[in-house]
């Protein structure tokens, strides 16, 4: 078994995308504090090797941070070759997202993986709800995959493993994919209860609290750490949503059993399924108060200060 306190130089984050560059970002600028601390991030080979367009921007954007870049696929490397890049490193970060959906198990490879390479300290992509409270058969089966990967996690001691709870990504609460801020006919609708709540936190607020949380000292070690923008009812956002456009909103109680039906009735409705998920009074929303950032007194835009940068 490795050290329980072990000394991490090398750092390899999974994914440069909507969360993984606000990680990239706030992991470089704690790197210049820490001069012996290498930061790498894993690309697809076709990215790694962008020569234009917005790849190389981004490329060159890793450059200027002091990243290097390591080639390696995710969805298409087995176990063994993921393990094999993963071995070189103290320390890996996972932000890649839910990469080939559900039904895929990637979540599950890539942890087995870190845990075959013996790699000293794991952030698995667990940047979202609370899955022990929500348990299995939520509606969503990639979250019964989630549930999974924390099991394999806490059956074994040899790597030392640290979740981020964000609940969702600030603009998916307000993305008329999701249905429930629908803009154009200025409704809200609730999901399950207008007494049930939701928590959420902007990509750039995870990244910067994510780099704070792995180099916070004492360090975090075998446990879940809440971090929150903001959460806040469906009748509170209802309400917000009113101040925001300044006119009367139409309420929509979706309830159980109606959102039951839409998945009956659309099975590959994506949308659907996570309504379902989120219509529930725990498991998706915690107490902001009681967050990492509140307890260390780091502001994070809430769902009305993020509204207000939208314009509109």
């Amino acid at each position: 078994m490795k050290s329980t306190n072990p000394s991490i130089n090398t750092v390899l984050i999974l994914g440069a995308g909507e969360l993984g560059l606000p990680v990239l970002r706030a992991m470089s600028r704690q790197a210049r504090l820490s001069p012996s601390l290498k930061i790498s991030v894993l690309l697809r080979p076709e990215a790694a090797r962008a020569v234009s367009g917005p790849l190389r921007a981004r490329r060159d954007e890793l450059a200027r941070l002091g990243i290097a870049v390591v080639e390696g696929d995710l969805q298409q490397n087995g176990v063994e070759a993921l393990s094999a890049l993963f071995r070189s490193f103290d320390a890996v970060i996972n932000c890649s997202g839910f990469v080939g959906g559900a039904g895929t198990q990637i979540q599950i490879k890539i942890t087995q993986a870190v845990l075959q390479a013996g790699v000293a300290r794991y952030f698995p992509w667990q940047f979202g709800v609370d899955y022990d409270v929500v348990g299995k058969g939520s509606g969503q089966p990639v979250w019964d995959e989630q549930l999974e990967v924390r099991h394999l996690l806490r059956a074994q001691s040899a790597t030392e493993w640290v979740i981020v709870s964000t609940g969702i990504f600030t603009s998916y609460l307000f993305d008329s994919g999701f249905g429930v801020v629908d803009a154009e006919r200025k409704t809200v609708r609730a999901l399950g209860d207008w007494r049930y709540a939701v928590t959420l936190t902007t990509p750039e607020d995870i990244g910067r609290l994510t780099a704070a949380i792995f180099f916070h000292r004492p360090a975090f070690r075998n446990q879940v750490v809440y971090i929150a923008g903001d959460t806040l009812t469906y009748r509170e956002l209802a309400d917000l949503m009113q101040a925001h456009w300044g006119v009367e909103v139409n309420r929509v109680l979706l309830n159980k059993e109606r959102l039951q039906a839409e998945v009956r009735n659309h099975p590959h409705d994506v949308g659907a399924k996570y309504r379902l998920a989120f219509a529930r009074p725990d498991g998706v929303a915690w107490d902001k108060a009681n967050t990492f950032n509140a307890r260390q007194g780091m502001a994070a835009t809430t769902a009305g200060q993020w509204l207000a940068s939208q314009g509109g």
